[in-house]
């Protein structure tokens, strides 16, 4: 099970959402997106999707949604922004039998408040100074809780 995680300033204590900097989802049929809890993906998936989706229905239906900052208006916002941490997809995530190509981007690549195109994931801001105070470091700090 992988850890959760905080992200914060080591200054002035802004912070990022908890977690992993990301999130695997699925869409119900009106396009809403479900986030799938760890460990039990498959279930939340098979939940919306029946049970042995096919790869095209995956390709369609399911995703990453990385947690991102704006750099210009520090809105924070989730993104599916493609491929993602060493899977080509999320099918590779959800059915390693089936190793499809690589997934395109679902989101336009900007601040969904300001339409800024200058924007970084979490994961992105780790060791970068902190968009808010520019003093100090966004740290990742593990909390000790598994999920």
């Amino acid at each position: 099970m992988p850890p959760i995680n905080d992200y914060k300033c080591s200054k002035c204590g802004f912070t990022l959402p908890m977690g992993w900097g990301y999130g695997f989802y699925v869409e119900d049929e009106q396009g809403k997106r479900i986030i799938c809890p760890h460990p039990v993906e498959r279930q939340s998936v098979e939940k919306v999707l029946g049970r042995n989706p096919s790869p095209e229905l995956l390709n369609k239906r399911t995703g990453f949604n990385s947690d991102c900052l704006c750099l210009d208006c520090l809105h924070q916002f989730e993104a599916d922004l493609g491929a993602f941490r060493g899977y080509w997809s999320p099918y590779e995530f959800y059915l390693t039998e089936y190793q499809p190509g690589p997934k395109q981007a679902k989101d336009r690549r900007e601040c969904p408040k300001c339409h800024s195109r200058n924007f970084k994931t979490e994961l992105e801001m780790v060791g970068q100074n902190c968009p808010r105070c520019k003093d100090g470091v966004i740290e990742e700090i593990i909390t000790g809780m598994i999920s």
